[in-house]
């Protein structure tokens, strides 16, 4: 019943928008009365999370698998293949994404983005790790940080974006590039930029 449920709703929300999208509306399609809908699910805000929760873990798992298959590939290669990866995952669900943008969770529901987040940097860093002429220490805390808030960026406006899927592989060439920026050594006398958090 829930998976029903969270289909429906993907499909509504990706068709109409958060705002528009009714919970009437995704009771009826998917088959059930709007109080059966209410035993799972107490409003839109809850089916939207669990369906971004959803998102996330499939988009990490994505990546994950995208990193696994590039571990033996050159550099450019390996960090094209990943980005391609993430790309075409936002590009295929571009309507669900405008949900997303459109929905302002609390800040008690910003749990998820936060864990979501975490694993995101730890898969970063375990890809630096896996390679060693890539930068360690502060130098790929740098590099992670601006690598995270580029491609976050370029995704985000890839999916409200029409004419982004016409210009893909544009795209992706200068998110690699960017990212191959970050991953190159700082000189000596240079200090690596503190985030701000």
């Amino acid at each position: 019943m829930v998976e029903t449920i969270l289909e429906a709703a993907r499909q509504i929300f990706a068709e109409h928008g958060f705002e528009a999208a009714t919970t009437n509306q995704i009771a009826e399609r998917a088959g059930i009365s709007i109080g059966s809908l209410y035993q799972y699910f107490p409003n839109k805000d809850s089916l939207i999370l669990e369906i971004q929760r959803m998102h996330h873990d499939e988009l990490l798992a994505l990546i994950r698998s995208a990193m696994d298959k590039s571990g033996k590939l050159p550099l450019r290669e390996a960090v094209r293949s990943i980005i391609g990866a993430n790309l075409d995952m936002h590009l295929s669900e571009a309507r669900l994404h405008g949900a997303f943008e459109e929905w302002i969770p609390a800040q008690t529901q910003l749990v998820d983005r936060e864990r979501f987040q975490q694993e995101m940097v730890g898969l970063i860093n375990g890809f630096l790790d896996s390679r060693p002429e890539l930068p360690k220490g502060q130098a790929a805390k740098s590099a992670v940080f601006v690598i995270m808030n580029l491609v976050k960026s370029v995704m985000h406006a890839a999916v409200s974006d029409a004419k982004a899927a016409e210009n893909r592989e544009q795209i992706l060439d200068h998110v690699v590039d960017g990212i191959l920026a970050c991953l190159q050594p700082l000189p000596e006398n240079a200090t690596p930029p503190r985030p701000h958090h």
